[in-house]
């Protein structure tokens, strides 16, 4: 269920109350979007090394909105501002199990899961904790 990459969420990101915020919206696109999410703190981030960008707010509230959502728009990729997620309803099926329930993203080092189910997300950990390590 996790084949495709995850979207980058970008905005302001310049005190810890601005990180909480940016986090919190990574939330909101994971569950209303149904993807995997990954929050940009800085502008070190590849932009094509993701499905395509969503800025927190509009391509003027920051200067990492500003120059990731161009990079992404020049790399052909989509690149969406906050008002347009909130157009989606929240997911309601599970992306590991394709069930439906109760689900919601879960909280990774770096932003967040697409939307399941609290019994599945434990699965995935305990699958990652246990999977083989290929090297390079």
């Amino acid at each position: 269920m996790f084949s495709q990459r995850a979207v980058l969420v970008v905005g302001k990101a310049i005190t810890p109350a601005d990180l909480d915020d940016l986090t919190a919206f990574g939330f909101d696109v994971a569950d209303r979007l149904g993807l995997t999410v990954r929050v940009a703190t800085d502008m070190a981030e590849d932009v094509t090394q993701y499905e395509g960008v969503v800025l927190d707010g509009t391509w003027l509230d920051s200067v990492t909105s500003t120059v990731l959502g161009t990079e992404a728009m020049a790399a052909d990729m989509f690149c969406i501002e906050a008002a347009d997620v909130y157009a989606f309803p929240s997911d309601a099926s599970c992306h590991w199990c394709g069930e439906a329930g109760r689900v919601a993203p879960r909280r990774t080092r770096d932003g967040w899961t697409a939307p399941m189910h609290f019994t599945c997300a434990s699965m995935t950990r305990k699958a990652s904790a246990t999977a083989p390590t290929v090297a390079a």
